[in-house]
Protein backbone atom coordinates (compact mmCIF):
# COMPACT_ATOMS: atom_id res chain seq x y z
CA UNK A 1 0.00 0.00 0.00
CA UNK A 2 1.33 3.49 -0.86
CA UNK A 3 1.89 5.99 1.85
CA UNK A 4 -0.03 9.23 1.97
CA UNK A 5 3.15 11.16 1.15
CA UNK A 6 3.60 9.21 -2.08
CA UNK A 7 0.04 9.81 -3.34
CA UNK A 8 -0.04 13.50 -2.55
CA UNK A 9 -0.04 15.49 -5.72
CA UNK A 10 2.73 17.99 -6.19
CA UNK A 11 1.87 20.74 -8.65
CA UNK A 12 -1.06 18.70 -9.87
CA UNK A 13 1.06 15.60 -10.28
CA UNK A 14 1.86 12.83 -7.91
CA UNK A 15 5.37 11.88 -7.03
CA UNK A 16 5.04 8.77 -9.11
CA UNK A 17 4.02 10.82 -12.10
CA UNK A 18 6.94 13.15 -11.56
CA UNK A 19 9.28 10.21 -11.32
CA UNK A 20 8.35 9.11 -14.88
CA UNK A 21 8.98 12.54 -16.35
CA UNK A 22 12.29 13.32 -18.04
CA UNK A 23 14.94 14.51 -15.63
CA UNK A 24 14.83 18.15 -16.72
CA UNK A 25 11.06 18.30 -16.48
CA UNK A 26 11.13 16.52 -13.14
CA UNK A 27 13.42 19.22 -11.74
CA UNK A 28 11.27 21.98 -13.19
CA UNK A 29 7.99 20.48 -12.05
CA UNK A 30 9.22 19.55 -8.54
CA UNK A 31 8.63 22.45 -6.01
CA UNK A 32 11.47 23.55 -3.56
CA UNK A 33 11.78 21.62 -0.25
CA UNK A 34 10.45 23.45 2.87
CA UNK A 35 13.36 22.05 5.03
CA UNK A 36 15.89 24.67 3.90
CA UNK A 37 13.44 27.47 4.54
CA UNK A 38 12.73 26.12 7.98
CA UNK A 39 16.48 25.81 8.73
CA UNK A 40 17.07 29.42 7.72
CA UNK A 41 14.23 30.58 9.92
CA UNK A 42 15.60 28.60 12.86
CA UNK A 43 19.12 29.98 12.35
CA UNK A 44 17.79 33.52 12.20
CA UNK A 45 15.82 32.95 15.37
CA UNK A 46 18.86 31.53 17.15
CA UNK A 47 20.96 34.51 16.03
CA UNK A 48 18.38 36.95 17.34
CA UNK A 49 18.26 35.10 20.65
CA UNK A 50 22.05 35.11 20.87
CA UNK A 51 22.18 38.85 20.15
CA UNK A 52 19.50 39.50 22.74
CA UNK A 53 21.28 37.35 25.31
CA UNK A 54 24.61 39.03 24.54
CA UNK A 55 23.03 42.43 25.01
CA UNK A 56 21.09 41.64 28.17
CA UNK A 57 23.24 38.99 29.86
CA UNK A 58 25.92 40.07 32.34
CA UNK A 59 29.26 38.50 33.19
CA UNK A 60 31.68 39.34 36.01
CA UNK A 61 34.84 41.32 35.39
CA UNK A 62 37.69 39.85 37.44
CA UNK A 63 41.28 40.92 38.04
CA UNK A 64 43.53 37.92 38.37
CA UNK A 65 46.47 38.31 40.74
CA UNK A 66 49.04 35.69 41.75
CA UNK A 67 49.94 35.45 45.40
CA UNK A 68 50.62 33.19 48.30
CA UNK A 69 49.34 32.33 51.73
CA UNK A 70 51.18 34.18 54.49
CA UNK A 71 50.76 34.23 58.27
CA UNK A 72 48.36 36.85 59.53
CA UNK A 73 51.06 37.80 62.03
CA UNK A 74 54.42 38.07 60.33
CA UNK A 75 56.86 35.24 60.88
CA UNK A 76 59.68 36.21 63.21
CA UNK A 77 63.30 36.02 62.12
CA UNK A 78 65.89 35.06 64.73
CA UNK A 79 69.05 37.06 63.95
CA UNK A 80 72.21 37.96 65.92
CA UNK A 81 73.17 41.58 66.43
CA UNK A 82 76.88 41.02 65.86
CA UNK A 83 79.38 38.37 64.90
CA UNK A 84 79.65 35.56 67.40
CA UNK A 85 80.43 31.93 68.10
CA UNK A 86 77.66 29.39 68.73
CA UNK A 87 77.81 28.12 72.30
CA UNK A 88 74.65 26.00 72.48
CA UNK A 89 71.66 25.05 70.31
CA UNK A 90 68.50 24.24 72.26
CA UNK A 91 65.96 23.56 69.48
CA UNK A 92 65.51 21.65 66.26
CA UNK A 93 63.44 22.17 63.13
CA UNK A 94 59.71 21.75 63.71
CA UNK A 95 59.93 22.12 67.49
CA UNK A 96 57.15 24.17 69.15
CA UNK A 97 58.47 26.96 71.36
CA UNK A 98 57.04 29.51 73.75
CA UNK A 99 57.75 33.21 73.69
CA UNK A 100 60.97 33.94 75.59
CA UNK A 101 62.31 30.40 75.30
CA UNK A 102 66.05 30.33 74.53
CA UNK A 103 66.74 28.96 71.05
CA UNK A 104 70.46 29.57 70.49
CA UNK A 105 73.22 30.80 72.80
CA UNK A 106 76.29 32.66 71.54
CA UNK A 107 79.59 32.87 73.44
CA UNK A 108 79.32 36.01 75.64
CA UNK A 109 82.98 36.10 76.77
CA UNK A 110 84.05 39.23 74.87
CA UNK A 111 80.81 41.05 75.66
CA UNK A 112 81.03 40.18 79.34
CA UNK A 113 84.67 41.35 79.47
CA UNK A 114 83.70 44.67 77.90
CA UNK A 115 80.72 44.96 80.24
CA UNK A 116 82.89 44.30 83.31
CA UNK A 117 85.43 46.88 82.14
CA UNK A 118 82.68 49.47 81.76
CA UNK A 119 81.24 48.59 85.17
CA UNK A 120 84.68 49.06 86.76
CA UNK A 121 85.04 52.45 85.09
CA UNK A 122 81.54 53.40 86.27
CA UNK A 123 82.32 52.32 89.84
CA UNK A 124 85.54 54.37 89.73
CA UNK A 125 83.57 57.41 88.56
CA UNK A 126 81.00 56.90 91.35
CA UNK A 127 83.81 56.67 93.90
CA UNK A 128 85.28 59.92 92.56
CA UNK A 129 81.88 61.58 92.89
CA UNK A 130 81.39 60.36 96.47
CA UNK A 131 84.96 61.30 97.49
CA UNK A 132 84.64 64.78 95.95
CA UNK A 133 81.30 65.42 97.65
CA UNK A 134 82.74 64.32 100.98
CA UNK A 135 85.71 66.67 100.45
CA UNK A 136 83.33 69.54 99.76
CA UNK A 137 81.33 68.71 102.87
CA UNK A 138 84.48 68.29 104.96
CA UNK A 139 83.54 64.73 105.82
CA UNK A 140 86.54 62.43 105.82
CA UNK A 141 84.98 59.56 107.77
CA UNK A 142 82.77 57.87 105.14
CA UNK A 143 81.82 57.79 101.46
CA UNK A 144 78.12 57.93 100.66
CA UNK A 145 75.98 57.13 97.63
CA UNK A 146 77.91 54.03 96.54
CA UNK A 147 76.46 50.70 95.31
CA UNK A 148 76.03 48.05 97.97
CA UNK A 149 78.43 45.68 96.23
CA UNK A 150 81.34 48.16 96.20
CA UNK A 151 84.49 46.36 97.38
CA UNK A 152 85.60 47.60 100.85
CA UNK A 153 89.21 47.77 99.66
CA UNK A 154 88.28 50.37 97.04
CA UNK A 155 86.30 52.37 99.59
CA UNK A 156 89.25 52.31 102.01
CA UNK A 157 91.68 53.36 99.27
CA UNK A 158 89.52 56.36 98.31
CA UNK A 159 89.04 57.29 101.98
CA UNK A 160 92.81 57.37 102.41
CA UNK A 161 93.15 59.48 99.31
CA UNK A 162 90.43 61.81 100.60
CA UNK A 163 92.18 62.16 103.99
CA UNK A 164 95.52 62.75 102.31
CA UNK A 165 93.96 65.40 100.09
CA UNK A 166 92.27 67.03 103.07
CA UNK A 167 95.47 66.92 105.15
CA UNK A 168 97.45 68.56 102.37
CA UNK A 169 94.90 71.36 102.11
CA UNK A 170 94.81 71.83 105.86
CA UNK A 171 98.62 71.97 105.97
CA UNK A 172 98.65 74.73 103.36
CA UNK A 173 96.03 76.67 105.28
CA UNK A 174 97.89 76.17 108.57
CA UNK A 175 101.08 77.53 107.05
CA UNK A 176 99.26 80.61 105.82
CA UNK A 177 97.59 81.05 109.19
CA UNK A 178 101.01 80.76 110.92
CA UNK A 179 102.49 83.40 108.63
CA UNK A 180 99.52 85.64 109.21
CA UNK A 181 99.76 85.29 112.99
CA UNK A 182 103.46 86.12 112.75
CA UNK A 183 102.73 89.28 110.80
CA UNK A 184 99.98 90.18 113.24
CA UNK A 185 102.47 89.78 116.10
CA UNK A 186 104.99 91.94 114.26
CA UNK A 187 102.35 94.58 113.73
CA UNK A 188 101.51 94.55 117.41
CA UNK A 189 105.18 94.89 118.35
CA UNK A 190 105.62 97.79 115.99
CA UNK A 191 102.48 99.38 117.28
CA UNK A 192 103.82 99.06 120.83
CA UNK A 193 107.14 100.64 119.79
CA UNK A 194 105.32 103.54 118.20
CA UNK A 195 103.27 104.02 121.35
CA UNK A 196 106.47 104.01 123.47
CA UNK A 197 108.17 106.55 121.24
CA UNK A 198 105.12 108.74 121.21
CA UNK A 199 105.04 108.61 124.99
CA UNK A 200 108.75 109.59 125.29
CA UNK A 201 108.67 112.21 122.58
CA UNK A 202 107.05 115.01 124.69
CA UNK A 203 109.65 114.45 127.43
CA UNK A 204 112.49 114.64 124.95
CA UNK A 205 111.01 117.71 123.35
CA UNK A 206 110.86 119.41 126.75
CA UNK A 207 114.47 118.44 127.44
CA UNK A 208 115.52 119.87 124.11
CA UNK A 209 113.64 123.06 124.96
CA UNK A 210 115.41 123.37 128.29
CA UNK A 211 118.80 122.70 126.73
CA UNK A 212 118.11 125.30 124.09
CA UNK A 213 117.05 127.84 126.71
CA UNK A 214 120.23 127.27 128.76
CA UNK A 215 122.42 127.26 125.67
CA UNK A 216 120.93 130.51 124.39
CA UNK A 217 121.77 132.20 127.72
CA UNK A 218 125.10 130.43 127.92
CA UNK A 219 124.14 128.67 131.13
CA UNK A 220 124.54 125.29 129.55
CA UNK A 221 126.64 123.51 126.95
CA UNK A 222 125.54 123.96 123.40
CA UNK A 223 126.96 120.51 122.58
CA UNK A 224 124.57 118.90 125.01
CA UNK A 225 121.76 120.85 123.37
CA UNK A 226 122.74 119.54 119.98
CA UNK A 227 122.97 115.98 121.32
CA UNK A 228 119.47 116.27 122.77
CA UNK A 229 118.21 117.77 119.52
CA UNK A 230 119.80 114.93 117.53
CA UNK A 231 118.14 112.40 119.77
CA UNK A 232 114.77 114.17 119.29
CA UNK A 233 115.10 114.15 115.52
CA UNK A 234 116.13 110.52 115.57
CA UNK A 235 113.10 109.60 117.67
CA UNK A 236 110.81 111.49 115.32
CA UNK A 237 112.26 109.59 112.34
CA UNK A 238 111.92 106.32 114.22
CA UNK A 239 108.21 107.00 114.55
CA UNK A 240 107.92 107.42 110.79
CA UNK A 241 109.89 104.21 110.16
CA UNK A 242 107.85 102.24 112.66
CA UNK A 243 104.60 103.51 111.19
CA UNK A 244 105.80 102.42 107.74
CA UNK A 245 106.69 99.01 109.12
CA UNK A 246 103.25 98.84 110.73
CA UNK A 247 101.57 99.55 107.43
CA UNK A 248 103.77 96.90 105.78
CA UNK A 249 102.85 94.34 108.44
CA UNK A 250 99.18 95.12 108.13
CA UNK A 251 99.42 94.79 104.34
CA UNK A 252 101.14 91.42 104.76
CA UNK A 253 98.37 90.28 107.09
CA UNK A 254 95.73 91.31 104.53
CA UNK A 255 97.70 89.64 101.70
CA UNK A 256 97.96 86.42 103.66
CA UNK A 257 94.22 86.50 104.40
CA UNK A 258 93.53 87.05 100.72
CA UNK A 259 95.92 84.24 99.78
CA UNK A 260 94.17 81.95 102.22
CA UNK A 261 90.74 82.80 100.82
CA UNK A 262 92.07 82.28 97.28
CA UNK A 263 93.55 78.94 98.23
CA UNK A 264 90.22 77.81 99.71
CA UNK A 265 88.35 79.08 96.64
CA UNK A 266 90.73 77.36 94.21
CA UNK A 267 90.51 74.14 96.21
CA UNK A 268 86.71 74.11 96.15
CA UNK A 269 86.66 75.18 92.49
CA UNK A 270 88.94 72.27 91.65
CA UNK A 271 86.69 69.93 93.62
CA UNK A 272 83.57 71.18 91.82
CA UNK A 273 85.34 70.80 88.49
CA UNK A 274 86.33 67.24 89.38
CA UNK A 275 82.77 66.55 90.54
CA UNK A 276 81.33 67.87 87.27
CA UNK A 277 83.72 65.77 85.17
CA UNK A 278 83.10 62.66 87.26
CA UNK A 279 79.32 63.15 87.09
CA UNK A 280 79.43 63.59 83.32
CA UNK A 281 81.69 60.54 82.97
CA UNK A 282 79.39 58.46 85.18
CA UNK A 283 76.34 59.45 83.12
CA UNK A 284 78.10 58.49 79.89
CA UNK A 285 79.32 55.22 81.40
CA UNK A 286 75.81 54.34 82.61
CA UNK A 287 74.59 54.59 79.01
CA UNK A 288 77.51 52.48 77.83
CA UNK A 289 76.85 49.88 80.54
CA UNK A 290 73.19 49.71 79.51
CA UNK A 291 74.20 49.17 75.89
CA UNK A 292 76.76 46.54 76.86
CA UNK A 293 74.20 44.73 79.07
CA UNK A 294 71.74 44.79 76.19
CA UNK A 295 74.34 43.40 73.78
CA UNK A 296 75.27 40.72 76.30
CA UNK A 297 71.62 39.74 76.76
CA UNK A 298 71.28 39.44 72.97
CA UNK A 299 73.86 36.64 73.04
CA UNK A 300 70.92 34.47 74.09
CA UNK A 301 68.56 34.35 71.13
CA UNK A 302 65.02 33.77 72.39
CA UNK A 303 61.73 33.04 70.64
CA UNK A 304 59.86 36.34 70.19
CA UNK A 305 56.44 34.65 70.00
CA UNK A 306 54.75 31.31 70.50
CA UNK A 307 55.25 29.26 67.38
CA UNK A 308 57.18 26.57 65.56
CA UNK A 309 60.87 26.73 64.67
CA UNK A 310 61.65 26.41 60.98
CA UNK A 311 64.70 26.84 58.76
CA UNK A 312 67.25 26.33 61.55
CA UNK A 313 70.47 27.45 59.89
CA UNK A 314 73.06 26.46 62.53
CA UNK A 315 73.80 22.95 63.65
CA UNK A 316 77.42 23.17 64.87
CA UNK A 317 78.49 24.31 68.33
CA UNK A 318 81.48 26.57 67.83
CA UNK A 319 80.33 27.75 64.43
CA UNK A 320 80.61 31.44 63.57
CA UNK A 321 77.52 33.53 62.81
CA UNK A 322 77.47 36.96 61.18
CA UNK A 323 75.39 40.05 61.99
CA UNK A 324 71.76 39.93 60.77
CA UNK A 325 72.17 36.33 59.58
CA UNK A 326 68.86 34.48 59.75
CA UNK A 327 69.58 31.62 62.14
CA UNK A 328 65.98 30.42 62.45
CA UNK A 329 62.41 31.38 61.67
CA UNK A 330 59.54 31.17 64.16
CA UNK A 331 56.16 30.71 62.50
CA UNK A 332 53.25 31.91 64.69
CA UNK A 333 51.14 29.12 66.13
CA UNK A 334 47.87 31.06 66.20
CA UNK A 335 46.99 29.65 62.72
CA UNK A 336 45.89 33.06 61.41
CA UNK A 337 46.61 33.28 57.69
CA UNK A 338 45.79 35.60 54.83
CA UNK A 339 46.58 36.02 51.16
CA UNK A 340 49.22 38.40 49.88
CA UNK A 341 48.42 39.01 46.22
CA UNK A 342 50.37 40.99 43.64
CA UNK A 343 48.02 43.13 41.54
CA UNK A 344 49.33 44.36 38.21
CA UNK A 345 49.29 48.01 37.13
CA UNK A 346 46.64 47.13 34.55
CA UNK A 347 44.15 46.11 37.25
CA UNK A 348 45.04 48.25 40.27
CA UNK A 349 42.74 51.11 39.25
CA UNK A 350 39.72 48.84 39.78
CA UNK A 351 40.81 47.11 43.00
CA UNK A 352 39.91 48.57 46.39
CA UNK A 353 39.25 47.25 49.92
CA UNK A 354 35.95 45.48 50.50
CA UNK A 355 35.72 43.75 47.12
CA UNK A 356 34.90 40.05 47.01
CA UNK A 357 37.50 37.61 45.73
CA UNK A 358 37.76 33.94 44.83
CA UNK A 359 40.98 32.12 45.61
CA UNK A 360 42.29 29.11 43.75
CA UNK A 361 44.91 27.17 45.70
CA UNK A 362 47.50 25.81 43.28
CA UNK A 363 48.05 22.74 45.42
CA UNK A 364 44.40 21.67 45.17
CA UNK A 365 42.63 21.60 41.80
CA UNK A 366 39.71 23.99 42.18
CA UNK A 367 37.52 21.98 39.79
CA UNK A 368 37.73 19.07 42.19
CA UNK A 369 38.25 20.62 45.64
CA UNK A 370 36.52 23.95 45.21
CA UNK A 371 37.48 27.56 45.82
CA UNK A 372 38.12 29.79 48.80
CA UNK A 373 36.27 33.06 49.21
CA UNK A 374 37.58 36.25 50.72
CA UNK A 375 37.60 40.04 50.74
CA UNK A 376 40.21 42.64 49.93
CA UNK A 377 41.47 44.02 53.26
CA UNK A 378 44.03 46.57 52.08
CA UNK A 379 45.94 47.66 49.00
CA UNK A 380 49.43 49.18 49.09
CA UNK A 381 49.46 52.91 48.25
CA UNK A 382 52.50 52.58 46.00
CA UNK A 383 53.87 49.98 43.65
CA UNK A 384 56.90 47.86 44.46
CA UNK A 385 59.14 45.72 42.31
CA UNK A 386 58.39 42.04 42.35
CA UNK A 387 61.65 41.34 44.16
CA UNK A 388 60.82 43.81 46.92
CA UNK A 389 57.29 42.45 47.09
CA UNK A 390 58.78 39.33 48.64
CA UNK A 391 58.86 40.21 52.35
CA UNK A 392 61.20 37.81 54.20
CA UNK A 393 59.35 38.50 57.46
CA UNK A 394 56.20 37.01 55.95
CA UNK A 395 57.84 34.09 54.17
CA UNK A 396 57.62 30.83 56.09
CA UNK A 397 61.11 29.93 54.87
CA UNK A 398 62.60 33.27 55.84
CA UNK A 399 62.70 34.58 52.26
CA UNK A 400 64.65 31.71 50.69
CA UNK A 401 64.06 31.30 46.94
CA UNK A 402 61.48 28.72 46.00
CA UNK A 403 59.68 27.49 42.91
CA UNK A 404 56.10 28.74 42.50
CA UNK A 405 53.46 29.31 39.87
CA UNK A 406 53.74 33.09 40.18
CA UNK A 407 54.48 34.79 36.88
CA UNK A 408 57.79 36.54 36.68
CA UNK A 409 59.07 39.60 34.90
CA UNK A 410 55.94 41.73 35.28
CA UNK A 411 57.78 44.74 36.70
CA UNK A 412 56.08 46.75 39.44
CA UNK A 413 53.04 45.41 41.26
CA UNK A 414 50.76 46.49 44.09
CA UNK A 415 50.42 44.37 47.24
CA UNK A 416 46.86 43.48 48.21
CA UNK A 417 46.02 41.64 51.43
CA UNK A 418 43.02 39.33 51.19
CA UNK A 419 41.20 37.72 54.10
CA UNK A 420 39.87 34.19 53.60
CA UNK A 421 36.73 32.53 54.92
CA UNK A 422 38.39 29.34 56.14
CA UNK A 423 41.82 27.92 56.85
CA UNK A 424 41.10 24.31 55.88
CA UNK A 425 40.05 22.44 52.75
CA UNK A 426 38.36 19.07 52.48
CA UNK A 427 40.55 16.78 50.42
CA UNK A 428 39.45 13.17 50.00
CA UNK A 429 37.16 13.42 53.03
CA UNK A 430 39.97 14.85 55.17
CA UNK A 431 40.43 18.39 56.41
CA UNK A 432 43.81 19.74 55.36
CA UNK A 433 45.20 22.91 56.95
CA UNK A 434 46.28 25.62 54.56
CA UNK A 435 49.95 26.36 55.19
CA UNK A 436 51.88 29.59 54.74
CA UNK A 437 53.84 29.51 51.51
CA UNK A 438 51.16 27.84 49.36
CA UNK A 439 50.79 29.70 46.07
CA UNK A 440 47.36 30.84 44.99
CA UNK A 441 45.58 32.76 42.26
CA UNK A 442 43.22 35.48 43.47
CA UNK A 443 40.35 36.51 41.22
CA UNK A 444 38.98 39.85 42.39
CA UNK A 445 35.49 40.81 41.21
CA UNK A 446 35.86 44.40 40.00
CA UNK A 447 32.50 44.76 38.22
CA UNK A 448 30.14 43.35 35.55
CA UNK A 449 29.48 43.94 31.86
CA UNK A 450 27.40 42.54 29.05
CA UNK A 451 28.65 39.83 26.74
CA UNK A 452 28.14 42.19 23.79
CA UNK A 453 30.44 44.74 25.44
CA UNK A 454 33.06 42.06 25.94
CA UNK A 455 32.82 40.89 22.29
CA UNK A 456 32.93 44.41 20.88
CA UNK A 457 35.72 45.71 23.14
CA UNK A 458 38.56 44.57 20.79
CA UNK A 459 36.79 46.17 17.82
CA UNK A 460 36.26 49.40 19.73
CA UNK A 461 39.91 49.43 20.77
CA UNK A 462 41.15 48.87 17.24
CA UNK A 463 38.67 51.42 15.88
CA UNK A 464 40.13 53.99 18.23
CA UNK A 465 43.66 53.32 16.97
CA UNK A 466 42.95 52.53 13.34
CA UNK A 467 44.12 54.85 10.52
CA UNK A 468 46.25 56.90 12.97
CA UNK A 469 49.55 55.10 12.74
CA UNK A 470 52.53 56.97 11.40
Amino acid sequence: MKSAREVVAVGGKTRDELAFLPAALEIVETPPSPTARLTAVLLAALFCCAVAWAGLGKIDIVASAPGKIVPGDRVKLVQPLEIGVVRAIHVRDGQPVKAGEILIELDPTSNQAELQHLKNDLLSALLDISRTRSALDGNTDALEGLPDDTPPALIQMHLEYLRSQDSEQRAKLSELDRQRMQKVAEARTIDASIAKIEALLPVLQERVGVRKYLADREYGSKLQYLQELQELVGMQQDILVQRSKLEEANAAVAALAETRAKLVSEYRHRLYDDLSKATQKAGSLKDEVSKAEHRTSLQKLAAPIDGVVQQLAVHTVGGVVTPAQTLAVVVPSDNLIEIEAMVSNRDIGFVHPGQDAEIKVDTFNFTRYGLLHGKIVSVSPDSVSRDKARDPAREPNGGAPEESSEPKGQGSVYIAHVSIDRTKMVVDDKEINLSPGMTVTVQIRTGARSIMSYLLSPIMRYRQDALRER
